[in-house]
């Protein structure tokens, strides 16, 4: 590994001060943090400091117990922080860890303090040791190796909890972490591709179809190019996926532009209701098969009739419909109909949609009487699994709409991306 140009060192320091004053010297950084045991302390400015060519900027850290690790871990992350803070510097500065001097929980402390930052390790060794080899490198025979930071052998820790955050879904989750592993310099053309296919998913799965589809296009493209063999399968769930929501975007639009069918749009809307119930969010999946519900009406009505829920007027209506349900006008003579009056139109249209829900209207009108007292409705009594799976069966019999039909998200391996 090539050295870096460090603006900042933290060092162990023991009872042998060569190794320190080598490193400092070899590194020559602007700043130098001096982490010493008790008994360690005065060898810097007695030791250390005189023998430097060069006077940097410097400050100690004692340890109150160099042979507790937590506590010498839990010191050394407090002091770095506030020292940058006090810079005001940015979290992500570079630092350079030498951890060759001190105990070694001292050492052992610094390496984990420092793991999670942008950081380079340094050692000083030598092939000349007292004690027939076993003993502190000789004077004179120094040596400086810079070493990988262990936390991108380690980050398969934070891969997997990547890897768990897109499987629930937890899609901006995803992405943090996946941009997170990419700074720390593991695999960044790959994370990064991921983060961008992660922020996809997420703007996919909150209905904002248009911004999705642009992200999902260049997400699969950086992938193809920069991931893994090892993720060949899973790329290819993910195009499928592009397609379905290609199909959808193109389907939302070609509804409100031109009032044509969109049965692909109202099938993602029912993965999504599907997502949410599988994530244990009873409510949220309620509340999109209510929508689901309702947008399947919605739509019936304008590409069969050319009649708006949300914008009719008398003269728009049968006349046993208008005797059966009488409607409300507002004052300024629009009519709007809520879910169950918009299936009662449909009847009334001999719409096989209509047709159908008044078929099912008790089960159905049951059901929604449980949505309509929702925490996210009118109500305050949380929407229970049992009653989510039953209004789910019964909403997907009732629209014909099979499971096995619905776009489902591939699922992340962390294995597969170390």
């Amino acid at each position: 590994m090539l050295p870096i140009d460090p603006g900042i060192l933290i060092c162990t320091v023991g009872g042998s001060p060569a190794p320190v004053i080598h490193g400092i010297r070899s590194h020559r950084p602007e700043h130098v943090l001096f982490v010493c045991s008790r008994a360690s302390v005065p060898s810097v400015k007695e030791q250390i400091l005189p023998a430097l060519d060069f006077l940097p900027e410097w400050n100690i850290l004692p340890l109150p117990n160099e042979q507790d690790l937590l506590s010498c871990v839990m010191e050394i992350r407090a002091c770095i922080t506030a020292f940058l803070d006090a810079r005001h510097l940015p979290a992500d500065t570079a630092l350079l860890g030498d951890f060759t001097g001190g105990t070694k929980v001292m050492s052992a402390a610094l390496v984990m303090a420092l793991m999670e930052r942008n950081v380079q390790f340094t050692y000083t060794g030598g092939g000349q040791r007292s004690k027939d080899g076993l003993g502190v490198v000789r004077d004179g025979e120094e040596q400086i190796m810079h070493l990988a930071n262990p936390w991108q052998v380690l980050a398969f820790a934070h891969i997997r909890q990547m890897a768990d955050a897109f499987n629930a879904c937890r899609f901006s989750e995803a992405e943090r972490l996946a941009g997170l592993v990419a700074e720390h310099g593991v695999h960044p053309a790959s994370f990064t591709a991921l983060a961008t296919l992660f922020r996809a998913y997420a703007l996919w799965d909150g209905f904002r179809y248009a911004e999705a589809k642009t992200l999902f296009e260049q997400a699969i493209t950086e992938i193809e190019s920069e991931a893994p063999p090892s993720l060949a399968t899973f790329i290819e769930q993910v195009k499928i996926n592009s397609l379905a929501l290609t199909s959808a975007t193109a389907e939302l639009s070609g509804f409100m532009e031109h009032q044509r069918p969109c049965p692909n749009y109202l099938r993602d809307l029912a993965a999504n209701a599907l997502r949410r119930e599988a994530l244990g969010c009873y409510d949220d999946a309620v509340a999109r098969l209510y929508s689901l519900l309702e947008k399947a009406a919605k739509t019936a009505l304008v590409c069969d009739h050319g009649l708006d829920t949300s914008s009719l007027s008398l003269k728009d209506l049968p006349q046993d419909f208008l005797e059966e349900s009488s409607p409300v006008i507002s004052h300024d003579g629009v009519m709007q109909l809520p879910l169950f009056r918009a299936y009662q139109l449909l009847a009334s249209l001999r719409h096989p949609l209509g047709l159908r829900f008044m078929e099912h209207q008790e089960e159905l009108q049951a059901l929604l009487h449980a949505r309509n007292f929702s925490l996210l409705a009118h109500g305050f009594a949380p929407v229970t699994a049992e009653t989510c799976t039953r209004l789910r069966n019964v909403v997907l019999a009732f629209l014909n709409i099979s499971v096995k039909d619905l776009t489902n998200f591939p699922i992340l391996t962390a294995v597969n991306l170390e």
